[in-house]
């Protein structure tokens, strides 16, 4: 899909930027004596005139205050755009700087962007209730590419609620009084981590019922200390009383900056390739299929695990933007530092099960995430084991609580805060689940599903009071890091950097339902061609939702996602850019949110900048909603029906009396209730 828009952007205006800027670095500096603001963690500080500073006072209120003799005395200067500054700024002396370096290919980027009149899409809508009360799809390209089914998503395809397996291990709290260690914040008590995991093996060395269950291990109400993490093997589940203060509370210490308080899965377990890679014989693949005709389909039978590989070449990194052009975007030495994508790095697997087999053409039992094309390189297919991926396995109604140094208040990249990384990470694992459960004080995720890993749901969880670094490789709260088919439902985030986050690569798809974020900044499939996400009610009033290329950010994260949806969503701003190649697009559908007079087109600009598409066809446009960018657009201005994608789509698929049992599970008598 290819929305072209012409840009509209007049010479003149750019010159006016230019010259306005260049009379106000011509004024004189400030005295010192002038208030000025400052941002924890950073090396700048601002006038109450630099346009760097937030006009929303919310926003402002943020930053300290100090005079500008205050702040040079702490060796924090003028950042380079307030009035009168003489702090040199990216582009000072450029020419010194770029000597032999990459010259740019781009329009010089724009501080700001045009509002534009909205136009809606003549295709519109491309999901919308049928007669019949069921969900009727276009197509939004002429080779058949559509807009994908997420209800396949969570545990055992969100066909059965998640059970309630028995106990047959139960662990009291130890007795004992707990002991103040130096500047942690949690006192340290008797370790219960060796006796918990005991629990555990056991439980893991009894044979299975015929769903894979082996029963479960409650922990009884009280504070147990563990100086290590802890792994919930195949068949097991972890039960607390509750993930309140008055319920099942886990204070995990020796956490020294990294690892993991609960890992669900079994260790190095892979979906392991077992058979020879047949070509797909298809000359094109929609995204959304649900077959791909093969060479030879003879080596395949119904039931098996396939892994579906898109095997992409040159023209597919360059036609994206995402090869040498890279490095050309800024040019210099920005350019220098950029990684153009390379054809072995992006050969994309999605494992998908075997259904149905018609001569020699296979049916998959979920969509593929995006096209398969020979113009890019097109396909093949090959056998893949799961029998090593733990199955039946589960964390419930626990409050984790990672420990961590209170001396520490620096907010750089390394800094050390002695807590850990993640609550709790799902790997090597099929038909899992994570509920019920808050999460404390980790810096970077209160729930990773990393790769090798299929069909997992995590649901009614909180991340709370994240400690760590506000900055890059931080406070990703619900993180999606490999795998396929998850569901991320009714999760609670606060103070995140990208509180409902996708990874390099990930296969979709994946699904973040009825989510809430508070003081968030920017949840988004993130870097490196993230496919098939679906953003479904996610609220973040505080912060903003992205599909986008991002270009030469970072060493060259360049397009984040693809055939990624924004369904009645809530949030400041909601950027989708289409992608460069035919058969992928990304979806803003409808807005939950209360009109605004003003949007800030801060994401955009951003993207536009990092992408080099300033005066471009490619340009994403401003329509003074919350909705903007290139890509497709539908309904900037108000919430459509059905209120949920995925609930809908969910009902057309197991009938509504089975998705209420599904999504609406009876609570735990120790459930807390969501905050």
């Amino acid at each position: 899909m290819a929305m072209i828009f012409q840009s509209r952007v007049a010479v003149f205006c750019c010159l006016g930027v230019l010259l306005l800027a260049a009379g106000l670095r011509a004024a004189e500096k400030p005295p010192g004596d002038t208030v000025v603001y400052h941002m924890e963690g950073k090396n700048r500080v601002h006038v109450a005139q630099c346009r760097r500073l937030p006009k929303d006072p919310a926003e402002r209120a943020k930053y300290k205050t100090m005079t500008l003799a205050e702040a040079e005395a702490k060796g924090l200067p003028l950042c380079s755009k307030c009035p009168g500054s003489d702090t040199p700024g990216k582009d000072k002396d450029k020419k010194d700087k770029d000597a032999g370096k990459f010259d740019s290919w781009v329009n010089p980027p724009r501080d700001e962007a045009q509002r534009e009149t909205f136009k809606p899409d003549a295709r519109a809508p491309l999901v919308a209730l049928g007669s019949d009360g069921k969900l009727v799809y276009k197509p939004y390209t002429d080779k058949g590419d559509r807009v994908l089914d997420w209800s396949q998503c969570g545990y055992r395809r969100s066909e059965t609620p998640i059970p309630h397996v028995p106990v047959v291990e139960t662990l009291e709290p130890l007795a004992a009084e707990a002991r103040q260690v130096g500047t942690m914040k949690y006192s340290v008590g008797p370790d219960s981590r060796a006796r918990i995991q005991e629990a555990l093996d056991k439980v893991a060395a009894k044979e299975p019922n015929a769903e894979g269950s082996r029963g479960a291990v409650l922990l009884k109400q009280g504070t147990y200390y563990l100086e290590g993490p802890l792994r919930v093997p195949s068949g097991v589940v972890l039960r607390g009383e509750g993930d309140g203060t008055d319920g099942t509370v886990l204070i995990v210490d020796d956490g020294n900056g990294t690892g993991l308080v609960i890992e669900v899965g079994t260790p190095g377990a892979k979906m392991e390739e077992v058979g020879t890679f047949v070509r797909i014989a298809d000359a094109y693949v929609p995204s959304g299929s649900t077959h791909v005709t093969l060479d030879d389909s003879s080596s395949f039978k119904v039931g098996d695990f396939v892994a579906i590989k898109k095997t992409v070449n040159q023209k597919w990194i360059d036609d994206l933007g995402m090869g040498e052009r890279l490095q050309h975007i800024r040019g210099g030495k920005e350019g220098e530092g950029k990684r153009p994508w390379k054809p072995e790095s992006y050969q994309f697997r999605v494992c998908r099960q075997v259904t149905a087999i018609i001569g020699s053409q296979i049916v998959l039992d979920a969509m593929l995430p995006q096209s398969l094309s020979d113009e890019y390189g097109g396909g093949e297919v090959a056998k893949v084991s799961l029998d090593g991926l733990a199955r039946e396995a589960g964390v419930e109604s626990l409050r984790l609580v990672s420990n961590y140094d209170t001396s520490v208040t620096e907010n750089k990249k390394d800094t050390n805060f002695k807590n850990y990384r993640s609550g709790i990470v799902v790997m090597g694992a099929s038909d899992c689940w994570i509920r019920n459960c808050s999460v404390l004080h980790v810096s970077l995720a209160a729930v990773k599903v990393d790769d090798d890993t299929r069909h997992v749901t995590v649901r009614d969880v909180k991340c709370l009071e994240p400690v760590g670094p506000v900055r890059g490789g931080s406070r990703y709260a619900f993180s999606v890091g490999g795998g396929t088919l998850h569901l991320f439902y009714k999760c609670y985030s606060e103070d995140g950097r990208h509180d409902f986050a996708g990874g390099s690569r990930n296969q979709g798809p994946f699904a973040f339902v009825n989510c809430l974020a508070v003081r968030g900044e920017q949840s988004e499939p993130h870097h490196r061609w993230g496919t098939g996400f679906l953003y479904d009610r996610v609220t973040t009033k505080d912060g903003t939702l992205a599909a986008i290329n991002r270009g030469d950010s970072g060493s060259g994260h360049g397009w984040a996602a693809a055939n990624s949806m924004f369904w009645n969503c809530d949030a400041k701003s909601i950027t989708v850019f289409d992608p460069e190649t035919l058969g992928e697009c990304n979806f803003a559908v409808g807005s939950a949110g209360k009109p605004l007079e003003e949007y800030d087109p801060k994401g955009l600009v951003y993207a536009n900048t990092r992408a080099g598409y300033w005066g471009t066809p490619k340009e994403g446009k401003h329509f003074g909603y919350a909705l903007m960018g290139n890509g497709y657009i539908e309904s900037p201005d108000g919430q459509v029906k059905p209120e949920s994608l995925f609930v809908q789509q969910l009902i057309d698929r197991i009938d509504e009396e089975q998705a209420v049992r599904v999504l609406e599970e009876p609570s735990s008598p120790h459930q807390e209730a969501r905050r």
